[in-house]
């Protein structure tokens, strides 16, 4: 196993070297390690625990366009639902994402299932997303040089096309995991009738991996990477956080050529159902054409006696409390 682990980070690494470095592909926010089925559908279920959990990210707060002060600045808010199935399914969910990005507006709903494999002790986590993607276009956003182009039609277009993911999540000795998953694998196109016109949102890959450690009694570290590339650029997230007593978490996180994050977290009501977060990221690398920062807020509550198909099996959800 960790002759196979070694080679897959050499791989990686090969990958990482041969790609163009990018600061965002694809919808990125800083909690993702927190509510990971955003990116590989595989994750529903895993902590055996249904919960509901809402992301509000603000990215370069305050940034106005120079040309009328309008748009600019991409937003972002993330609703999942995941839901426990008792034997061999692992779960069920609902994903939902809401992004501005300047004159484009996407909304994707999507429906992430996952299966349970067991392997001599371990567990394999197949995950399967269809769901579908509604892009809007303001024309009227856009500023043309020439008055006569075709794409000049002053009007917004919204069209609507069917996405699919696919995700496995692996768990390896001493408390550690690897998840990969391929997003957008029917690279949905968006020409809104337009000859001419294409909007295409290419196929992604994640990859995530982390580690659970006591340090000490009642502090747990999770060391964590995220790295995502569309084999064109590349973009990751290097992590850690602490844990105190499964109750309060602080963290840090680089993001290549991007930004550092600070951020934190603390649980409330009985047993710890109630989650709050909030992250900060600072501005490291072109900051004279962004504003200095970003934040992002995380809320997760806990639906304890909730599961599909029989009774909740007792199990520490170690990744996300």
């Amino acid at each position: 196993r960790y002759r196979l682990i070694l080679t897959a980070l050499g791989i990686l690494g090969s990958i990482v070297l041969s790609l163009p470095i990018q600061a965002q592909n694809d919808s990125f926010v800083s909690f993702s390690i927190m509510n990971p089925t955003l990116h590989n559908p595989a994750w529903v279920g895993n902590d055996r625990m249904a919960h509901v959990a809402l992301q509000v990210r603000s990215q370069w707060t305050g940034y106005k366009t120079s040309f009328d002060g309008k748009g600019g600045a991409p937003s972002s808010l993330v609703f999942n639902m995941s839901v426990p199935i008792a034997k061999k399914f692992s779960g069920i969910g609902i994903s939902l994402l809401n992004e501005s990005i300047g004159p484009i507006n996407n909304i994707a709903i999507n429906l992430p299932l996952s299966y349970k494999i067991n392997l001599n002790g371990s567990e394999l986590i197949l995950g399967l997303m269809p769901g579908i993607i509604s892009r809007s276009q303001d024309f009227n956003d856009l500023r043309f040089n020439d008055p006569n182009d075709p794409f000049n039609i002053g009007t917004k277009e919204t069209q609507t096309l069917f996405n699919l993911a696919l995700g496995a999540l692996y768990s390896l000795p001493r408390n550690s995991y690897v998840g990969l998953s391929i997003s957008n694998l029917m690279q949905p196109e968006f020409n809104y009738g337009l000859s001419g016109f294409s909007n295409k949102i290419f196929t992604n890959y994640t990859l995530m991996l982390g580690a659970f450690r006591t340090i000490k009694k009642g502090f747990e570290l999770r060391p964590n990477l995220v790295v995502k590339t569309d084999l064109n650029t590349l973009t990751f997230d290097l992590g850690v956080q602490v844990q105190y007593n499964s109750r309060m978490w602080l963290g840090t996180t680089y993001r290549w050529s991007e930004a550092l994050v600070v951020m934190g977290g603390y649980s409330l009501m009985e047993r710890n159902r109630l989650k709050l977060g909030y992250a900060l990221d600072l501005v490291i690398q072109e900051s004279q054409a962004k504003k200095a920062t970003s934040q992002e807020i995380f809320i997760r509550y806990d639906l304890i006696d909730f599961v599909f198909g029989g009774k909740k099996k007792v199990k520490t959800p170690r990744f996300v409390n």
